[in-house]
């Protein structure tokens, strides 16, 4: 078996492994994404330049949903690629979504048709986390939960005779999320798993340098708190507090802060108009919700656990997980939060703590935009919209009008790249509003049809902007290493696999991050090589320990065994 990684090296976006045995048949990725603000990112979203033939593939194995790991799949049917995608299922209906969304974009490479081409294949109908599923003969490939966001996996894929001792194994992390098991940091999602251990592993290091101390970046309370400041400051104003958040996880994290926070203090709240402006999110709430009801019965111990719901949601509430009563109104909770259609009122929880007896939904749908939009003034109202980067979508109707006035606040609830509304946005955070009207530029954002829309001078944006800390789906340097190595009760000390490569995130995150990796390696006295692919083109055998192979080296090499079978076949024929 051989690896390749086509995808991103020194980058973030784009993700994209090449794996294939030639003398087995086997030829796979291991997710197929589009990269986003990347310096070639055109070459590489086209499809022209790939180094594999979709024709030749036979399956595409997808770790999540996300539009840098699934965004071009349907340009892969499109060029020939007739295989199927192996996901959860929860992954297969979000991306479907996403990339019917990324269709309607101007300039896209795909359209909806070549969406509606994608052979979604979920092992068993429902993902069995842990399970072995068969992709081919001695080829089987087991998931587990990353904590990213609602269906997205770690992925190991095994290879071989295992009754012989010949059998090797690879784990693909994919994106992995915060914290750990009774130290979650987002609302909803369960926590990591720890993969079973392989003979090696694929690591991402999106954030591989970063080490978040701050208590906002890792206290759910802190979190909540920062967003009771900006309630009681549009409860001053009148104004609206307009939060761009991307659709899937976001959008549901700070749904349920919000609900936390008026719970906590339902009357001092209640003059608050709370607005959902995101279409995507929406159809992601059902989604969400479906997979908060999975559970899962463990084969040797007939334990019966959730999928993806968290200990969290019990904790915060006042509630105990094993108690069927209780995981009934821990669920009910989730509905009201997600649910913005349903009728307001309380929850009248018979047990729990005050939080639960006083939960109700709060969230109302956006009927009409544009009649909504021009009481930007007239609050006090919170609005949850998409994008998160503030260019497009709901944002690009409401924001023009937001920040112009100064009772409004923009609370950006995520990383916004180089070169979005939200990037410029954020750099006036610190701006005190006499010296902005000193600035030159302005703020320009896009039409439906991907033309020039709406315009603002910078000199005239007055809203307070913020950032809201503690939202981000990715692990940091500190989760990373432990994700890598599982300490069991301080006795069982191992790492995952002793040889890891690092992609998926830029030079000094994987660097920073090989040291970290290192640095616990040699604290637990383990033999750890971590290897930082550099070359797209390079093809290391996994089957010989992980050894380099360049594209002129094993060319050369398939020559000789081409030449040899030739000349088998040749003596054969003249016997």
């Amino acid at each position: 078996m051989e690896i390749r990684f086509v995808g991103p090296l020194g980058k973030v976006t784009g993700s994209c492994t090449w794996m294939r045995d030639l003398v087995e048949g086997w030829n796979f990725l291991v997710d197929c994404g589009m990269q986003q603000g990347e310096y070639d990112e055109d070459t590489w979203n086209a499809g022209t330049r790939w180094p594999f033939d979709p024709l030749e593939l036979k399956f595409v194995v997808l770790t999540h949903a996300h539009i840098d790991h699934s965004g071009l799949l349907p340009l892969l049917y499109r060029l020939g690629f007739d295989g199927e995608v192996w996901c959860s299922e929860e992954t297969a209906r979000i991306a479907q979504i996403l990339l019917r969304d990324a269709a309607r974009l101007p300039g896209s490479r795909y359209d909806e048709p070549d969406v509606d081409r994608i052979r979604w294949r979920t092992p068993g109908g429902k993902t069995q986390l842990g399970g072995y599923h068969r992709l081919d003969q001695d080829l089987l490939m087991r998931f587990f939960r990353s904590g990213h966001i609602v269906g997205a996996t770690s992925v190991t894929i095994l290879w071989g005779k295992p009754k012989s001792g010949g059998q090797k194994s690879i784990v693909f992390s994919g994106d992995v999320g915060p914290g750990a098991e009774d130290r979650e940091v987002l609302p909803f999602l369960r926590y990591p798993q720890n993969p079973a251990p392989a003979t090696y592993a694929v690591l991402e290091s999106t954030y591989g340098g970063v080490v978040r101390v701050a208590k906002s970046e890792r206290n759910p309370e802190a979190r909540r708190e920062k967003l009771s400041r900006l309630l009681d400051r549009i409860l001053e104003t009148g104004g609206t507090l307009a939060i761009p958040a991307f659709s899937v996880g976001r959008t549901q994290d700070l749904m349920f802060d919000l609900h936390m926070v008026v719970a906590n203090d339902p009357l001092r709240y209640r003059a608050i108009r709370f607005y959902m402006d995101s279409p995507t999110a929406m159809q992601v709430n059902g989604i969400t919700l479906d997979a908060l009801n999975r559970t899962q019965t463990d084969a040797r111990t007939g334990k019966v656990r959730p999928v993806w719901l968290g200990k969290q949601l019990f904790r915060d509430l006042g509630l105990r997980c094993h108690e069927p009563e209780h995981v009934d109104l821990v669920l009910e909770v989730s509905r009201m939060t997600l649910s913005i259609d349903r009728a307001e009122g309380d929850l009248a929880a018979a047990c729990g703590n005050t939080i639960a007896t006083r939960w109700r939904s709060i969230f109302s749908p956006v009927g009409n935009r544009e009649a909504l939009v021009r009481e930007v003034t007239k609050g006090p109202r919170v609005v949850v919209m998409s994008s998160g980067s503030g260019d497009g979508g709901p944002a690009a109707s409401w924001l023009p009008l937001v920040v112009r006035d100064e009772r409004n606040i923009v609370a950006m609830s995520g990383y916004c790249g180089k070169g979005t509304i939200g990037n410029a946005l954020s750099a006036l955070e610190s701006v005190p509003l006499d010296q902005r009207r000193l600035q030159a530029g302005s703020l320009t954002w896009r039409s439906p049809d991907g033309g020039t829309g709406n315009s603002v001078p910078l000199s005239e944006v007055q809203a307070q902007v913020c950032h809201l800390e503690g939202y981000s789906a990715h692990a940091d340097q500190s989760d990373l290493v432990d994700w890598m190595f599982e300490n069991h009760k301080g006795i069982l000390k191992q790492s995952i696999a002793p040889t890891i490569f690092l992609q998926h995130g830029d030079d000094e995150q994987r660097g920073s991050l090989a040291r970290a990796l290192a640095k616990r390696a040699d604290e637990w006295k383990l033999e750890v090589d971590v290897l930082l692919p550099d070359d797209a083109s390079q093809w290391f055998d996994l089957d010989r320990g992980g050894a380099s192979l360049r594209v002129a080296e094993k060319r050369k090499e398939l020559e000789a065994q081409i030449a040899s079978l030739q000349n088998a076949l040749a003596k054969l024929k003249a016997a």
